[in-house]
C-alpha cells in the first residue's frame, strides 16, 4: 500500500482526520440543497474550498503528529525513511482525506442534478476541482508545517490562522486599493466579481493562479521536511535537497507574481492606463478612455461627466466630488482588466467609476457617479451606508437609482407602481436590510429601493437623506419606524395614475426572477450569451443553443421567441410558426408577451406575402398596449404594410443586418415617397444613431410635418430635440419645447434635460458643442 494511502487510513482513525472529513462531506452535501449550490460549479466549489481551509489545517497537523510518533508494538504506526518522506506522507495523506471528503458534495450535487433537474451537472463543473483540490493541498501542507514548527498546539493554530489571514490580506489589498473587483485567494480560489455577470467561463488566469497555489503548498511541505523530527536516520544531503527545492519553488513563485498582471490574476492602475491609452481632465474629473476614441466623442464625454456631477450636486445638496471615470472599449476588455464585464461599478472610497463605452449620453454614468457623490455621507473606510461594518446594499444601490431617476418610458415611481400592481414588488423592508437585497431580482430591488429613497428625499428633504446614508437608521433619522415610512410610500404609489400600457410594460421589465430562483441559471446564461454571439455568423449553432435554453427553462418565452426569430432568418417559416404556437401557451394572459408573439407572427405573414394576416397580427399587438417601444414598432410596420410604394424597401430595412443596408433601404424608400412620414422618421432615427444629428433633425422635421401614429409621433419629437442638441442648435431645442405636444411626465423630463444641458454648457463651456458635419 502506498505511504500516502497508509497515512490517510491512519488519519481516519484520529479525530483530526475523521471529524474534518465528516464536516466537509456533510456540510458540503447540505449546501447542495441551496439555490446555486445544487450544481457542482463555482458556488459549491467556493463553499467546499472554504470548509477545506477552515478544517484542513487540523487534518494536516494530525498527519504530522501521526508520523512524528515512535511506533510501538501495541500501536503500529506508519513509518517513513527520513524526514522528507515523512513530511510527504503526512501532507499527502491529509490531502487525500480532504479530497475524498470534498468529493462527497460533488457527487451529491451531480446526483441531485441528474435526478431532479434537466441541467447539465458538468456545465460549470471545471470550477470545482480548480477551487477545491489546491485548497485541500495548501490547507494540509500549512497544517503540517504549523504543527511541526510548534509542538504547542496553541502556537500551531495561531500560526495557521496567521497564514490564512496573510492570504486574505494579499487577496484584499488589490481590490481595496486598485481598480479590480475580482479576487484570487490562495486557499479559497477565485471570486469573479458581481453576481450580475451570470455567464461564467473558466478563465486562464485561474489556472495560472492555482499553479502558484500548488507551488506554495509544495514550499510549505518542503519547509516541513526541513524541520521534521522523523524517527530514523537523515540523509546527509537532506538539507541541501530541501534548500534546492525551495530555491526552485521561490523562482517559480516570483516569476508568476512578477507576471501577475499579464497573467490576469491581479490588476494595477498603471496597467489599466496603459491598456486604454487616452486621458483627459475636467474641473472635477479625470477621465481615462480608449486612445482611438474620436476627439468629438471625448469632448461629449467630458461635458456629460460635468453635467451629471452638477445634477448630483443639486440632488445631494453638496459640492461636486472629484472623480476618476474609467471607460473601457468593451465588456470583454473590462472583464480582463477589472472584472464585472457587463456590470458597471464604482468605488466611492477611491472616487472612481468603471464603465463600458456607450453612445452619448452614457446610460449608466450618472448612476455610478451617484455612488461617489453619496460617499460624502457614507460611513466606514469604504464610504458607503453600513451598519456594524456590513454594507446595506439596498440603501447603497437605491440612493444611486434615486439620484439617477432614469428618464425614458416611465418615471421611477411609475415603474415601481407598475411593479406593485403586477404583484412583483419585493419586500422592501428586507431589501433595505443587511442581506435581503441579494436574494431579490436585481431590476425589482434597484427600482423599489430607488423609488422609496426618492420619495423620502422629495417629501422629507435632502438633509434627512444625507443623515440616513450613514447607517441606514430610518427610525432614528425620521422619527418614525421603517414600516410607517414604507406604508406612506406605498400609499403614494397606489394613488399614482397609471394606464394599462405602463402596467404591462412594467411586467415585461420586472418579470425576470433572481439568479437564485431560476433553474440552471449559470448554464442558461452561458448558453444564451454564446447564442447571441453566433446568431449572425452561425445561426444553426445558435438555434441549438437557444433550444437548449428553452429545454432548461421551459417556462421562459424569450427563448421560444429567439428560436422563432432564428428559424425565420434561416428561411424555415413553418417551423417558426409552430414554435410561436407553442409560445402562445406561455404568454397567455400576459399582454406584453402576447404582443411580442403577435409581432413575430406578423413578420412571418409579411414574409409569406399574407398582408391581411400580418396587419391583423399587428393590430392585435397594438390593442394589447404592451408599452411604448413595442407599440411603436407595430405601428410603423402597419403603416409600411399599407403603402405598396415603400413596402418592399421597409421590409428589407427591418431585416437588414448592418447599418449600411438599413440606410440604403431607407434612401430607396425616400426616393419613391419623399414626403412619407414614417420613412422620414426611420431615416432620421438611423442618421442620429450613426452620428449625423443635423441631417437627422431635417428628416425628423419632415416626418413631424405629416400625420404620424401616436407612439411614432411622440418618439419623433423626442428624437428631434436630441438631434438639435447634438447638432449644437440650442435655439432649436428651446423652440422644440415650445411647439411640442402634451407628453407623458417621463418623456417631458427627458426632453427638458436637453434644454438643461444647453444652459449648463453655455455657463460652463461657453456654448454647446457643434460637431463637424460630414460634408464640410
Amino acid at each position: 500500500m502506498p505511504p500516502v494511502v497508509r497515512s490517510a487510513r491512519e488519519l481516519l482513525r484520529r479525530p483530526g482526520g475523521w471529524v474534518p472529513a465528516l464536516v466537509i462531506a456533510g456540510a458540503g452535501s447540505l449546501a447542495v440543497l441551496l439555490p446555486l449550490f445544487e450544481l457542482p460549479g463555482l458556488e459549491l466549489g467556493l463553499a467546499v474550498a472554504t470548509l477545506c481551509t477552515l478544517l484542513g489545517g487540523w487534518t494536516g497537523a494530525a498527519g504530522a503528529e501521526e508520523l512524528r510518533k515512535v511506533p510501538r508494538p501495541s500501536v503500529p504506526r506508519v513509518q517513513a525513511p527520513g524526514p522528507g518522506a515523512a513530511a510527504a506522507a503526512a501532507v499527502g495523506g491529509a490531502t487525500l482525506v480532504l479530497w475524498v471528503a470534498a468529493a462527497v458534495p460533488f457527487v451529491a450535487a451531480v446526483l441531485r442534478t441528474l435526478l431532479t433537474s434537466p441541467c447539465n451537472p458538468f456545465a460549470q463543473a471545471a470550477f470545482f476541482p480548480l477551487l477545491v483540490w489546491p485548497a485541500g493541498f495548501l490547507a494540509a501542507a500549512a497544517g503540517a508545517f504549523c504543527r511541526t514548527a510548534f509542538p504547542s498546539r496553541g502556537r500551531g493554530i495561531a500560526l495557521y490562522v496567521l497564514l490564512v489571514l496573510a492570504s486574505v490580506a494579499w487577496t484584499v489589498w488589490p481590490v481595496v486599493l486598485g481598480p479590480q473587483v475580482f479576487a484570487f485567494n490562495f486557499f479559497v480560489g477565485m471570486f469573479p466579481g458581481p453576481l450580475y455577470d451570470e455567464a461564467l467561463r473558466l478563465p486562464a488566469s485561474l489556472l495560472w493562479f492555482r499553479l502558484e497555489t500548488v507551488l506554495w503548498a509544495v514550499a510549505l511541505g518542503a519547509c516541513t521536511a526541513a524541520i521534521f523530527p522523523a524517527p530514523g536516520s537523515t540523509h546527509p544531503r537532506h538539507r541541501a535537497r530541501v534548500l534546492g527545492t525551495l530555491t526552485m519553488l521561490a523562482v517559480g513563485i516570483a516569476a508568476l507574481e512578477t507576471n501577475a498582471v499579464r497573467l490576469g490574476f491581479r490588476t494595477t492602475e498603471a496597467a489599466v492606463r496603459t491598456a486604454l491609452g487616452g486621458r483627459t481632465e475636467t474641473e472635477h474629473a479625470e477621465i481615462l478612455f480608449p486612445r482611438e476614441k474620436p476627439p468629438e466623442e471625448v469632448e461629449r464625454l467630458r461635458r456629460d461627466v460635468e453635467f451629471r456631477l452638477s445634477q448630483l450636486a443639486r440632488f445631494f445638496g453638496a459640492p461636486s466630488p472629484s472623480v476618476k471615470v474609467v471607460v473601457f472599449r468593451s465588456p470583454e476588455e473590462k472583464q480582463r482588466w477589472v472584472g464585472a464585464g457587463g456590470t458597471q461599478f464604482a468605488k466611492p472610497w477611491l472616487g472612481s467609476v468603471y464603465i463600458n463605452d456607450a453612445p452619448f449620453p452614457h446610460p449608466t454614468l450618472k448612476h455610478e457617479l451617484a455612488h461617489v457623490a453619496a460617499g460624502a455621507f457614507g460611513s466606514g473606510p469604504f464610504r458607503v451606508t453600513s451598519r456594524w461594518g456590513i454594507p446595506l446594499m439596498g440603501v447603497v444601490e437605491g440612493v444611486a437609482v434615486a439620484a439617477d431617476d432614469p428618464v425614458g418610458e416611465l418615471t421611477l415611481h411609475a415603474w415601481a407602481t407598475g411593479m406593485r400592481r403586477q404583484g412583483l414588488m419585493p419586500e422592501l423592508r428586507g431589501i433595505l436590510g443587511a442581506a435581503g437585497f441579494w436574494s431579490a431580482a436585481p431590476a425589482r430591488a434597484y427600482t423599489a429601493a430607488g423609488s422609496f429613497l426618492r420619495f423620502l428625499r422629495d417629501t422629507q428633504g435632502t438633509e434627512q437623506l444625507q443623515k440616513v446614508l450613514a447607517h441606514g437608521d430610518f427610525a432614528g433619522v425620521y422619527g418614525r419606524s421603517l414600516d410607517t415610512l414604507v406604508a406612506e410610500w406605498e400609499r403614494m404609489l397606489d394613488a399614482l395614475p397609471l394606464d394599462d400600457s405602463a402596467v404591462n410594460r412594467a411586467f415585461a421589465r420586472f418579470r425576470q426572477q433572481s439568479l437564485f430562483r431560476r433553474p440552471c441559471a449559470r448554464e442558461v446564461a452561458s448558453l444564451a450569451d454564446e447564442a447571441r454571439t453566433l446568431s449572425t455568423t452561425n445561426p444553426s449553432r445558435a438555434l441549438q443553443l437557444v433550444r437548449s435554453c428553452a429545454r432548461l427553462q421551459p417556462a421562459e418565452p424569450d427563448f421560444r421567441l429567439a428560436e422563432a426569430a432564428l428559424l425565420r432568418k434561416m428561411s424555415r417559416p413553418t417551423e417558426a410558426a409552430e414554435v410561436l404556437e407553442r409560445a402562445d401557451g406561455l404568454v397567455s394572459g400576459r399582454p406584453a408577451l402576447e404582443a411580442q408573439v403577435a409581432v413575430a407572427r406578423a413578420d412571418l405573414a409579411w414574409d409569406a406575402g399574407d398582408l391581411q394576416a400580418a396587419g391583423a397580427a399587428l393590430e392585435q399587438a397594438i390593442s394589447l398596449r404592451p408599452g411604448r417601444d413595442l407599440e411603436r414598432e407595430a405601428e410603423v410596420k402597419r403603416v409600411a404594410l399599407s403603402d405598396p410604394r415603400v413596402r418592399p424597401m421597409l421590409h428589407a430595412f427591418f431585416d437588414a443586418s448592418t447599418e449600411e443596408l438599413r440606410l440604403w433601404a431607407l434612401e430607396r424608400a425616400r426616393e419613391v415617397a419623399p414626403d412619407d412620414g414614417v420613412v422620414n422618421y426611420l431615416l432620421g432615427r438611423r442618421l442620429l444613431a450613426v452620428g449625423l444629428p443635423a441631417e437627422a433633425a431635417e428628416a425628423l422635421g419632415r416626418a413631424l410635418s405629416t400625420t404620424l401614429p401616436e407612439q411614432v409621433n411622440r418618439e419623433a419629437w423626442r428624437l428631434l430635440v436630441s438631434a438639435h442638441y447634438r447638432a449644437g442648435d440650442c435655439a432649436a431645442v428651446r423652440s422644440d419645447l415650445g411647439r411640442m405636444p402634451d407628453l407623458s411626465e417621463a418623456l417631458r423630463a427627458e426632453v427638458t434635460e436637453w434644454q438643461a444641458r444647453c444652459e449648463f454648457e453655455e455657463r460652463t463651456f461657453n456654448g454647446p458643442l457643434v460637431p463637424r458635419g460630414p460634408f464640410r
